[in-house]
């Protein structure tokens, strides 16, 4: 386990390393024309006033499907190079007017790109969204009518204020086409937003004194006019776009007391700095081989990846970071964190603390436990000391805390100090500051004599859990164990752990590792779980939303939370597809200059390192799924529920429809693009879902 107990340094500025993905969101399609011309006096001088366009059509084409009308789909998408998408407005009903101004709306959903690309062009309005396909699309234009390339901001509106006011017709309808200028960037409207495209025009009247006012044009509908200012609100909601319910319902009665706790790392909340994330502490210093003053040059980089951005936010930013973060895990099934206590001071100290408020202030049940971190400073400080913190925590009404009354403390390599100090560290906590605690001791070698030592002073023992399939497998029933002994079982459950700053990595298979954990957990009988980890980037073992896969993860995750907890396999509410797979073969050689490569021997892995990608779906009934890599088509028949079929990795894009009575029911495109000459090597695995 790597922590850390530093504050982040500025060394240098440097540009980030290309991430990966942007996703907006879009509206109903239907026309809607907001106007508000005031009357002209027949000798006015010229009058300027504001009205607001939605599409009269919208559609995308894809050189994947060349000859595929896109229209039927839910969602416009727009890439550098494969996928175009068509917007039309009509226009001519403006009347004797000229434009002055002109700026194109779109509101994002999420985004997960390193920096701005958003790309608008003037194309002919001849094509229609029924019949439109990459082979019959209207010429690309040459020149941009955005001259700043910008980078949406979840939930906050982007304007792109457009020049060449010419292609703007006052008497017929005008088209845009969007393209992102950053490669391996896709983009997506969804139909799920109110009025998520927009084009909103600036219109000068032409006066003319010698001709009395015409019969106005019947008034178009109104609707109330949407913030006039063109600056993106300095605090929108963070976690909006990633806060969802899980896809799947419960087939039988929940079980309070199976608790699935998710541990969190204090190092690497949402933001560090507040800061945009195509310019933040991540991008500049984290992602990047130079960040640091290039002190993660040798490697390429400390990580690979990074929790999703948002736009700076007022106030107390790290208060909301905070409680985007437990409205997230809630969202995903979870019953709170365990928080790693890394030190007693500084900014770790500090998240853990304000984490405890942000789950208060959440609320719904969602608990804290503190974690206390044995091999760092916390965990060799005097118990005094220790107790005085820990007992701060406490006090917060987010503390988890057993029936009984007791305060449940977790720990991470309680072996670390003797079974004998951590009775003394409870007695204190209960005689000075009136906390009586359970303890949940994990051990970093849960071995059977170690268990037999522990379990007397413990409420419950786990351990950190294994990272490769055949690691789980050959796992002893440490489960049985613990209930001879007289105490619950919590189990690490991981997705995968890949350090390049060690030089090491384990084989997850996809998320084979995640399963297995989970299946042994069940069959066991766990009595809870610890997912490892929830954001711990430098492992590469985090399952919050990320850059490299969404809310996927978690999705997974949900299945199996749901079968933990209820004993009985979960409905599918929300039929989907997920793709997971790596961004390079385990063999590609780095072109970037990085001297340390990771090898697969983290923790003795056993399971063999392997080029595949692996495609999940669940389903309500049978359907054929094709799936597409690199060129190369795979199609086989996928049963109702979950369903998993692996295939060879190969270079280039990935993306896997689901058909039913020939009909795309589910769909997804991993925008994770995988290279032959990476810049640097990259052994996690990205995974995308169906929205």
């Amino acid at each position: 386990m790597r922590f850390l107990e530093s504050e982040p340094m500025e060394k240098t500025l440097v540009l980030p390393r290309p991430l990966l993905r942007v996703a907006v969101a879009v509206a109903a399609i239907a026309a809607l024309i907001v106007v508000a011309f005031p009357a002209l006096p027949s000798d006015a001088a010229a009058v300027r006033t504001e009205v607001v366009l939605t599409p009269a059509e919208t559609t995308w084409t894809t050189s994947r499907a060349p000859k595929t009308p896109m229209a039927g789909a839910t969602y416009l998408s727009f890439t550098r190079t494969a996928d175009r998408a068509f917007i039309k407005f009509d226009t001519s009903k403006l009347g004797n007017v000229r434009v002055v101004g002109a700026t194109l709306e779109v509101l994002p959903k999420s985004t997960m790109a390193t920096s701005g690309g958003v790309q608008v062009y003037p194309v002919t309005v001849s094509w229609s969204a029924k019949t439109l396909t990459d082979s019959n699309r209207p010429a690309d234009s040459a020149h941009a009518l955005n001259s700043s390339l910008l980078r949406p901001n979840p939930g906050t509106r982007l304007n792109l204020p457009l020049v060449d006011l010419a292609t703007i017709s006052t008497t017929k309808a005008t088209s845009f086409m969007l393209r992102y200028s950053q490669p391996y960037v896709g983009n997506r409207i969804y139909n799920t937003a109110a009025h998520p495209v927009r084009l909103r025009l600036t219109v000068e009247s032409i006066a003319t004194p010698s001709t009395p006012t015409a019969s106005p044009t019947p008034k178009p509908t109104v609707v109330p006019s949407p913030t006039a200012s063109p600056t993106p609100s300095a605090t929108p909601d963070p976690g909006a776009s990633l806060d969802h319910a899980l896809p799947f319902t419960a087939s039988g009665a929940i079980d309070p007391s199976r608790k699935v706790f998710a541990h969190y790392f204090p190092p690497y909340p949402i933001s560090l700095d507040n800061q945009a994330p195509a310019t933040d502490y991540y991008s500049r210093n984290y992602l990047t081989a130079t960040g640091e003053n290039g002190k993660h040059a040798a490697y390429g980089g400390l990580l690979r990846d990074r929790p999703v951005g948002r736009a700076p936010l007022s106030g107390d930013w790290q208060l909301k970071d905070l409680e985007t973060e437990v409205t997230q895990a809630k969202s995903a099934g979870l019953d709170g964190f365990t928080v790693d206590v890394l030190s007693l001071s500084g900014r770790n100290w500090d998240t853990t603390a304000r984490l405890m408020k942000a789950a208060s202030n959440v609320g719904d049940g969602f608990v804290i436990v503190p974690n206390l971190d044995m091999t760092s400073s916390a965990g060799a400080a005097g118990i005094e000391t220790v107790s005085a913190k820990l007992a701060e925590l406490y006090s917060s009404g987010s503390a988890y805390r057993l029936a009984d009354g007791r305060y449940v403390l977790s720990s991470f390599k309680a072996e670390n100090q003797s079974p004998e100090w951590w009775t003394q560290l409870k007695s204190t906590l209960a005689s000075r500051y009136g906390f009586k605690i359970a303890l949940i001791s994990v051990l970093l070698d849960s071995s059977v004599p170690n268990m037999t030592r522990y379990a007397p002073v413990s409420y419950a023992l786990g351990d950190w859990g294994t990272r490769n399939a055949d690691g789980v497998l050959n796992r002893p029933n440490r489960a049985a164990t613990a209930h001879s002994l007289g105490v619950k079982w919590m189990p690490g459950i991981g997705i995968q752990d890949v350090r390049p700053n060690q030089g090491v990595y384990a084989e997850a298979a996809a998320t084979l590792t995640l399963r297995e954990n989970w299946e042994q957990a069940i069959a066991q009988g766990a009595d809870m779980v610890q997912l490892v980890t929830w954001n711990d980037y430098s492992e590469g073992t985090s399952m919050a939303p990320s850059v490299d896969h969404g809310s996927a993860f978690l999705d997974i995750n949900g299945y199996y939370l749901l079968r933990f907890k209820s004993g009985a396999t979960p409905a599918v509410a929300t039929e989907g597809v997920y793709i997971t797979h790596r961004v390079q073969e385990i063999g590609a050689a780095p072109t970037a200059g990085q001297s340390l490569l990771m090898k697969p021997t983290l923790g003795g892995s056993k399971t063999a390192p392997r080029d595949e990608v692996e495609v999940m779906t669940f389903l309500k009934s049978a359907a054929q799924v094709k799936v597409v890599i690199g060129g190369q088509v795979h199609s086989y028949t996928a049963a109702a529920g979950q369903f998993i079929q692996s295939f060879p990795l190969e270079t280039g894009t990935i993306s896997a429809d689901v058909v039913r009575a020939g009909k795309v029911v589910v769909d997804a495109d991993s925008v994770h693009v995988v290279e032959a000459r990476p810049d640097v090597q990259d052994l996690s695995y990205y995974a995308v879902g169906s929205d």
